[in-house]
């Protein structure tokens, strides 16, 4: 009785373990993929993601493969990630999620877009990026990317920024709106953007050219 009873108790494990409750769906045509929509990009060609995620049609929409979605999503430089929601029972939304752009940055012959996630855009319609906050010199990406985080955390308006440049590796020089200029030295970004939010608090209704605060715990407006 106790053989009896373990040789069941195997035979059901096997069968759980082996059985692909798909299959049978499969054969009798339940659950395939057979539309494919893709939307949410503005700077990838669409008809070229909707041929990318073509794989899809006449696939399990129980188990779509992960591993080919990722795979396209790195062949497309803009893509940050892809939300996939499922319409049962055969259709597919993909929602494209890209990488916001930054700066635009001439580096050299290059022409490349920093994102808010700091990865770098080769390819894109320069027309489209005309009016884009610029970036100059031959800067450090990771040095940008500190400064960018102490703007963010002390919430400077960074739509008031139209350029950022970085001379002779010794300072930063911010251009705003209204033909103003900040000019930042290379130490303690968090600091330095504290005080600049103060003074432009302070001198709100003041006129001045620029603010220096390259030097420590010294600021110098004009």
């Amino acid at each position: 009785m106790i053989k009896t009873k373990r040789y069941i108790f195997l035979t059901l494990l096997i069968f759980l373990t082996t059985f692909n409750p798909e299959l049978p769906l499969l054969k009798l045509g339940f659950f395939i993929i057979k539309t494919v929509n893709v939307s949410g990009s503005k700077n990838t060609d669409i008809e070229k993601l909707k041929k990318q995620f073509n794989f899809l049609v006449n696939t399990s929409i129980l188990s779509v493969d992960h591993k080919k979605m990722n795979e396209v999503v790195l062949q497309n430089e803009w893509i940050h990630f892809v939300n996939v929601n499922k319409k049962f029972p055969s259709t597919i939304n993909v929602v494209v999620v890209e990488h916001e752009p930054f700066v635009f940055w001439k580096k050299g012959n290059n022409n490349l877009i920093i994102t808010k996630e700091f990865t770098l855009i080769e390819k894109f319609n320069l027309n489209n990026f005309s009016n884009q906050t610029q970036a100059r010199g031959n800067f450090d990406i990771e040095d940008l990317k500190k400064l960018y985080k102490a703007l963010n955390s002390n919430n400077f308006d960074l739509s008031n920024i139209t350029s950022f440049e970085f001379i002779n590796s010794e300072r930063w020089d911010l251009s705003l709106k209204g033909n103003k200029k900040i000019m930042l030295g290379r130490h303690d970004y968090n600091q330095q953007i504290n005080n600049l939010n103060k003074v432009l608090l302070q001198s709100k209704d003041e006129k001045f050219t620029y603010i220096d605060l390259r030097l420590k715990n010294k600021i110098f407006v004009k």
